[in-house]
């Protein structure tokens, strides 16, 4: 067995292992992400990033969730006199998540891990300053996930939560995961519990 697949198998015997109340609780959750990046005004890197889930507690600190993320990432690209260029990396990742909290749902701060698969669909364009973009490459394929995060609770059934997920960027090449193919994303948002 695999890293992954022990760690997938331990994290399951805990849920199965973890309290029973609160089962049958939904939640709903949206979140964002926001980068800028600037060497200087002509040279320049930004991405941004949406994601709606739904989660259905099975235990009072185990949840499978479903994740839908769209985002947009642009390169602008300039040398000396030459015209500039853009380079716009489009993307969609339909998420499935086992999410384990380390807290109960009744407490203020609610720290969790998580870890799944997404498939993603990107398409990448470059746009020649005056002329119309043109598409030079994607790809498709279902890639591991993980994140960690934590919710802090300002109503019983209302949070706000900020996390960090990961995903390997190309399906081709899981088995070497490095520095050259792993993205990740800072995300703030609001979850409802109901």
């Amino acid at each position: 067995m695999s890293k992954l697949q022990w760690n997938l198998l331990f994290l399951i015997l805990i849920a199965l292992t973890s309290q029973v109340s609160y089962a049958g609780i939904m939640e709903v959750g949206t979140s964002v992400s926001y980068r800028s990046s600037h060497i200087d005004s002509n040279n320049y890197q930004t991405s941004f990033s949406t994601t709606a889930s739904i989660s259905y507690y099975f235990w009072e600190m185990s949840a499978i969730e479903l994740s839908y993320t769209n985002g947009v990432s642009k390169v602008n690209i300039k040398q000396g006199t030459d015209p500039s260029y853009t380079i716009l990396t489009g993307f969609d990742m339909y998420g499935i998540d086992f999410v384990l909290t380390f807290a109960s749902r009744e407490s203020a701060f609610q720290p969790y891990i998580k870890l799944g698969a997404a498939q993603m669909d990107k398409e990448i364009y470059r746009e020649v300053e005056g002329n119309s973009k043109t598409k030079i490459g994607g790809s498709s394929g279902t890639v591991p996930s993980a994140g960690i995060g934590f919710k802090i609770k300002l109503t019983k059934t209302f949070s706000i939560k900020m996390s960090i997920d990961s995903w390997i960027s190309d399906d081709e090449d899981i088995s070497n995961v490095n520095s050259d193919n792993l993205d990740y994303a800072a995300r703030a948002g609001i979850s409802w519990l109901f």
